[in-house]
């Protein structure tokens, strides 16, 4: 068994030090939420062509919940299919068991969307429910940080590696920006939406590292038992 590591309770405390703030900004609708929401919209949104849109839209369909879940369960399954059981329900809680955390902020801060509060705006895709936080920009963070984690933890060709994690943060950056573009989220949801769930990521791995580190009968927990 490995000692936990100290870098995830680091980086959940830097992640909590974002998400709480925009939280308490939301709550008491403070100004600088809204300047800074402005602003980064005024930006994302200023080139809108429509082959880039086109490209976007897919992007942002990538990060519906249902894409999330089933890609999860892909990854939980390859990971069972090498033998790398626990990191596999490391897969499953992370990506399905904390998106909850979402729903329930959600319910309970009740942001409107975008085009709820401002009737003049057009969202480029259909969107129902809360707008705090982003579920795109949480549930991606969950996917693509676990892929991460794992590929850091379990991948020994570097090229692999670098390849997966390059492509994990790739997503998580496209798809919780195209929430932006498409006009569905606040900036300071996605942004919320990467905060909370890198923290819950995070507090989970410190959590789990021990047992999915621990060696047992067949051998390291980590690693494909040797034939």
């Amino acid at each position: 068994m490995k000692k936990r590591p100290v870098y995830p309770l680091i980086i959940a405390a830097v992640s909590l030090a974002v998400f709480i703030p925009i939280l308490i900004g939301v709550t008491t609708h403070a100004a600088w939420i809204t300047a800074v929401d402005q602003c980064v919209i005024q930006v994302v949104t200023a080139y809108r062509p429509a082959w880039l849109t086109a490209i976007v839209l897919v992007i942002t369909n990538l990060g519906d919940p249902p894409v999330v879940v089933i890609v999860g369960l892909i990854v939980a399954g390859i990971l069972f299919y090498f033998r790398r059981r626990r990191y596999a329900w490391f897969a499953f809680a992370s990506i399905c068991l904390m998106s909850l955390f979402n729903h329930i902020v959600k319910s309970w801060i009740r942001r409107p969307r975008p085009f709820i509060q401002d009737p003049a705006i057009t969202p480029l895709t259909p969107a129902g429910g809360w707008s705090f936080p982003s579920g795109h920009a949480s549930g991606s963070m969950l996917l693509y940080g676990t892929v991460i984690l794992i590929a850091l933890s379990l991948v020994s060709l570097p090229w692999a590696r670098r390849l997966l994690v390059g492509f994990s943060v790739v997503m998580i950056a496209l798809i919780g920006v195209s929430r932006i573009y498409v006009q569905v989220h606040f900036p300071t949801d996605v942004l919320a939406g990467w905060s909370s769930a890198l923290a819950g990521l995070m507090l989970l791995w410190w959590l789990m590292y021990p047992w999915l580190t621990a060696v047992g009968p067949t051998g390291w927990a980590g690693r494909a038992p040797r034939p």
